[in-house]
């Protein structure tokens, strides 16, 4: 007997069964990814792509910021949700993206699950399962859900790729690939390769490459949309300009996404454990067609993370060529592993513990099992769920050197309500909220690096010459406002109790008898 293929899988009529189901079932994943994230905001990302957002649309706000100023590289982003800060604050337009996001992630994970597992409800289960493990099993930190960037408008359409695959209809898969690389040009790209590579182990005794040059080329113009943008970043920068923003931007600011050999061993274990639980789930569903395509997808893209790991070990042990390294590694190469094998893991299980034959079904074995899974990743995603509503400071906060949130928070209303629109701060450099809180201008801070060669360079210099400022003497500060023109220095004596004063005034607090850990003085 011949064995099914994509081309034989459900028409896209039923691929989401009937409607109120569909609506249900993608309302209550929605529900798990709100909670998932929490109430609480901004997200770790948010600030840093929606300032750049509103920035762009209104290039009078903030105009003195360094990082806001500087080229981006997500515009599709901009265009699709940065109008909006044109009319409504920052944290509703992060709602707003958020709740559109998830509503999409979703929906698309919905009709993923359906068409390989029709059974009601067992989408839910299968979300559950990939959000856990993404969560605990990722090794370069990547994820799917959380705050409003652009990746999160862009796994939607690689989810919907995917099963446009299953159905064998490559062309609009293609397409929805080129708009996933628009809104985030890596994301999309590798989702491209991946694809691609499981076209060549699955899908090209169905479907020709000839007859899928129609969407290949259709995704390929709609993801010039991210690529041009991207290339530009690097355009007629000198090449050992490139070089240093290279190996800056790889070995110094982001290593932990981008160099394995940097990445915390606990996640390198975390990764393989998930990466080892999802080769034996899709080797017990080997023998069914509706998996052979996703776990080809998975497996492309650990063929990808393999490259990233062999030009790590090649270039940085056997040849020591860091400069080659940076520029090859610039390129997240573990980005999708961190969610295509969890995503396969998720699927190989719900398929292997619901769809079964009826007296398969009934056994005391099979009911144990799916217990036992459903059990094991609500509990992990419970555990995390409970961590975030408990929080009293949002992640983007949270995750930086915000000493008193409370604090922190008082501090920016007094400079939103009292200093000049234009007014440009310098600031504690590991906070990654000011420009959101406090909605003016500052100097330079870790989190908000340019991803334009020559303004990283800038980052750099400004970095190090700001590093400690508290320790700096007045005059020196003087020389540093003079050089970045700033008007006003935000201390946190909390982080820095061995700090001094200046004889230039100190404006905040107001009240000489506060107990506020930030203080805040006006260059003079």
């Amino acid at each position: 007997m011949n064995q099914a293929t994509p081309a034989e899988t459900p028409p896209a009529s039923s691929a989401i069964g009937d409607w109120r189901w569909f609506l249900l079932e993608t309302l209550a994943i929605t529900l798990i990814f709100a909670l998932y994230v929490a109430t609480l905001g901004p997200e770790v990302n948010e600030p840093h792509y929606l300032c750049k957002a509103k920035h762009y649309w209104n290039p009078q706000w903030l105009p003195n910021d360094f990082f806001l100023s500087a080229p981006g590289a997500h515009y599709t982003f901009y265009w699709t949700l940065g109008w909006l800060t044109l009319f409504l604050p920052l944290p509703v337009v992060a709602w707003i993206g958020r709740l559109i996001s998830w509503l999409a992630l979703a929906a698309a994970w919905r009709y993923l699950s359906f068409l390989l597992i029709p059974r009601h409800w067992c989408s839910v289960a299968t979300a559950v399962i990939w959000l856990a493990t993404v969560h605990y099993g990722h090794l370069a930190g990547e994820w799917a859900v959380g705050g409003v960037e652009g990746k999160t408008f862009a796994y939607p359409f690689v989810l919907l790729a995917l099963g446009l695959a299953l159905q064998n209809r490559w062309n609009p898969a293609w397409v929805s690939l080129g708009i996933a690389s628009a809104f985030h040009i890596l994301v999309g790209g590798w989702s491209v390769v991946a694809l691609g590579i499981a076209w060549l182990l699955v899908g090209r005794k169905s479907t020709s490459f000839f007859s899928m040059l129609t969407g290949l080329m259709g995704g390929g113009l709609i993801s010039l949309l991210g690529l041009v943008p991207a290339l530009l970043l690097t355009a007629g920068v000198p090449p050992d300009m490139q070089s240093e923003a290279h190996q800056l931007y790889v070995f110094y600011r982001l290593p932990h996404h981008l160099v394995v050999h940097r990445m915390d061993p606990l996640r390198q274990f975390c990764f393989a454990t998930v990466t080892a639980g999802w080769a034996i789930f899709a080797w017990s569903t080997r023998r069914d067609p509706r998996m052979k395509l996703v776990n080809a997808f998975a497996i492309g893209s650990l063929v990808i993370a393999g490259c990233g790991v062999a030009i790590d070990q090649v270039f940085c042990y056997w040849l020591s060529n860091f400069d080659l390294a940076a520029k090859l590694l610039r390129f997240y190469w573990f980005r999708l592993s961190d969610v295509a094998v969890p995503l396969g893991l998720a699927l190989s299980v719900g398929l292997r513990l619901f769809v079964v034959a009826e007296e398969e079904r009934r056994s005391l074995v099979r009911r144990a099992s799916i217990a036992i899974v459903l059990l094991a990743t609500t509990i992990a995603l419970g555990i995390r769920i409970q961590a975030r509503l408990a929080s009293p400071i949002p992640p983007a906060d949270d995750m930086a050197s915000v000493s008193d949130y409370t604090e922190w928070l008082a501090m920016c209303r007094w400079i939103r309500e009292n200093t000049p629109a234009d007014a440009t701060f310098l600031t504690p450099l590991n906070q990654g909220s000011f420009k959101w809180d406090a909605q003016r201008s500052e100097v330079v801070t870790h989190k908000d690096v340019p991803q334009e060669a020559l303004s990283l360079l800038g980052w750099k210099e400004r970095r190090w010459r700001t590093m400690r400022y508290e320790r700096l003497t007045s005059n020196q500060i003087r020389l540093l406002s003079r050089d970045y023109h700033f008007g006003y220095v935000v201390v946190d004596t909390h982080s820095r109790p061995d700090f001094a004063g200046w004889d230039f005034p100190r404006v905040y607090p107001v009240d000489e008898n506060s107990d506020s850990p930030y203080e805040i003085f006006r260059v003079q």
